[in-house]
């Protein structure tokens, strides 16, 4: 009777031991690429591999949560880069087991005070009779569209009321208009003196970048004036200027 007992009591222990492997197994799998990310552009890129299935949403410093999409077992998080380094919680969760990481968006330096830049970038405009909407003197945090028409877009990302970031985007097929090529010059150069850099300069070297690349370079070269760096690159479709200050 005791044996009986026993091999009753031990065959309990060992189902409540499978049923709590059973759901530590289902525990959702959260793998951050890296600890600390740096900003690329506009942003800096959290990414990394999760559970297929799984519901990822993601709170930086502690502000409201927000979701993020599961792309079949990736996630891409684009944290706007800030003057401040930013904290952010990954988390991951899958039949009602919850994982979070926390990883961190390094501090980037800003390019320019937004006032400072609202009020140069709308008189250059003015001065240059360039159709653009002008800037209010304050703005919000975030992605902010400066211009966008016709494929060209102006982005910038504003955090504190300081130009942290400006992205140039101009399609490809424009090149091949001369009238369109000289909008782009011009924009260029109101947004390169609205940052503090040489316009004249910024452009006549950029000139030289795209003979080089129409010439079958393949390494493109950042462009640096008075402690701002141009990073540009090409894709089939568009050639993609980033202004950043490092």
């Amino acid at each position: 009777m005791k044996i009986k007992k026993m091999i009753a009591s031990l065959a309990v222990v060992l189902g409540a031991t499978v049923a709590l492997a059973g759901c530590q197994s289902s525990s959702p799998s959260l793998k951050p690429t890296k600890t600390s990310y740096g900003a690329n552009g506009l942003v800096a890129v959290v990414k990394g591999t999760v559970s297929k299935q799984a519901k990822v949403t993601y709170q930086i410093d502690g502000a409201t949560r927000q979701s993020a999409v599961n792309n079949d077992g990736t996630f891409v998080i684009q944290v706007p880069s800030s003057t401040d380094a930013q904290k952010v919680a990954v988390q991951a969760k899958k039949s009602g087991q919850t994982v979070t990481k926390q990883v961190t968006v390094k501090k980037s330096k800003a390019l320019v005070a937004y006032p400072q830049f609202a009020m140069a970038y709308n008189m250059i405009n003015k001065q240059m009779k360039l159709v653009a909407t002008a800037l209010p003197m304050m703005q919000k945090d975030g992605l902010v569209d400066l211009y966008s028409v016709d494929g060209v877009k102006i982005r910038a990302n504003i955090q504190n009321q300081k130009v942290m970031s400006i992205a140039y985007i101009f399609p490809v097929k424009d090149m091949k208009s001369k009238t369109k090529m000289k909008d782009f010059a011009m924009r260029l150069i109101a947004l390169s003196t609205a940052v503090g850099a040489d316009g004249q300069k910024v452009l006549k070297d950029y000139q030289k970048l795209a003979k080089d690349a129409e010439n079958g370079q393949t390494i493109v070269e950042n462009i640096k004036n008075k402690g701002v760096t141009f990073e540009t690159s090409f894709s089939d479709k568009a050639l993609y200027m980033y202004l950043v200050k490092k």
